[in-house]
């Protein structure tokens, strides 16, 4: 079988177990924020080590973007219900200045420390010192491989292999491509090598340009150079479709696009949040589909795992988990919320991760 090969079945059959997984939970259990289940109304005995508040230390290399913002959101609500305090760290997009809130958030005696889009390059030494004075430590699209983490991550195969293999249904496996990415961030190096593996794949595709910038306005920045590749290729057939792989390099190029009134370009994205899904209705840009994961689902599931962990329960070192493909044709024709989302894309906030009881019972303790 050949690597597209392999990306695409990888975006197809996450999400069919996660389908099966979810309708085979038993009656007694109860859908959580983010999917994933624990017992309604659990009376089941807290472990003695998370009776008393965490103190939980977010470290970001970057808090910029709506997906963030879902994602942060998330986190302060999971860590509220259990009743512990949360302090973030916005390392402003400087690994050396996340690799010194590290250092801060181990000297200030935090109990748990979660992790967001750092580099193993950058902090594996602060890191390790976390795991060393029994921090506990849950990381999020990083590269960190340090014995006693647990990392979860989207799985990027997936996220980009559904994107790219809707892109190739609709063009017919002849697109002309403009990919929006950029290197040096381990989630967009891995979908990078996607597009690799599917243009050697379907050669009658073809990559026009790449684009992108992470900066302190990363829309408004992308927007700019999307908006200098309009100008460079003027006409309809040029550019085919864009494939985004951050939303907000996507939120860049649906300004460049709507103000051009360039409908002739299909926008396939990675990442959703409520800033881009009523992209779907709007008929001045042509916004075809995202491959994603629920954000609020992350964060909750980051903070779930590092108190599993905190309580002695056995914790896989790696959790993925598989992105949900949303199209225009599988939505309604009236505009639809974020929060109705599931309710038409079920895969959305579906979840193969189970919680021990006890995780209902603190949240109620604590409520």
């Amino acid at each position: 079988m050949s690597s597209w090969k392999n990306l695409a079945a990888l975006a197809v059959l996450p999400v069919l177990a996660l389908t099966a997984c979810a309708s085979e939970q038993p009656a007694a259990t109860a859908p959580s924020a983010g999917g994933a289940t624990v017992a309604a109304g659990s009376d089941a005995d807290i472990p003695e080590a998370v009776v008393d508040p965490l103190d939980v230390a977010l470290v970001t290399r970057i808090t910029t973007g709506s997906w963030y913002e879902t994602y942060a959101r998330a986190v302060q609500s999971q860590v509220d219900a259990f009743g512990g305090s949360l302090q973030v760290y916005d390392s402003n997009n400087d690994l050396a200045k996340m690799a010194s809130n590290v250092d801060t958030a181990v000297n200030s005696g935090a109990d748990v420390l979660l992790i967001n889009n750092g580099t193993a390059e950058a902090l594996d030494g602060p890191v390790q010192d976390a795991l060393d004075a029994g921090i506990t430590v849950v990381t999020y699209d990083s590269d960190l491989t340090l014995d006693g983490i647990t990392q979860i991550n989207q799985d990027d195969a997936a996220l980009a292999g559904n994107g790219l293999q809707q892109i190739s249904d609709d063009f017919d496996g002849a697109a002309d491509i403009v990919v929006l990415s950029v290197a040096g961030y381990p989630p967009l190096d891995r979908r990078s090598e996607a597009v690799d593996a599917f243009l050697a794949d379907h050669p009658e595709s073809t990559e026009v340009a790449r684009a992108g910038v992470v900066s302190g306005n990363s829309a408004l920045d992308t927007q700019a150079q999307v908006d200098a590749l309009l100008k460079q290729y003027p006409d309809p057939g040029q550019i085919d479709a864009i494939w985004s792989h951050w939303n907000e390099f996507t939120r860049g190029a649906f300004a460049a696009l709507e103000a051009a009134g360039r409908t002739d370009i299909a926008v396939y994205s990675v990442d959703l949040t409520d800033q881009e899904l009523p992209y779907f209705w709007n008929e001045k840009v042509d916004f075809e589909a995202a491959s994603a994961t629920n954000p609020s689902s992350i964060g909750q599931a980051q903070v779930r795992l590092a108190y599993e962990k905190v309580a002695g329960e056995d914790v896989e070192a790696s959790v993925q988990v598989p992105p949900a493909l949303v199209t225009k044709a599988d939505l309604p024709a009236e505009e639809i919320t974020f929060d109705q989302l599931a309710d038409v894309v079920p895969a959305w906030s579906a979840s193969s991760l189970e919680w021990p009881d006890w995780v209902a019972a603190l949240e109620s303790q604590n409520a």
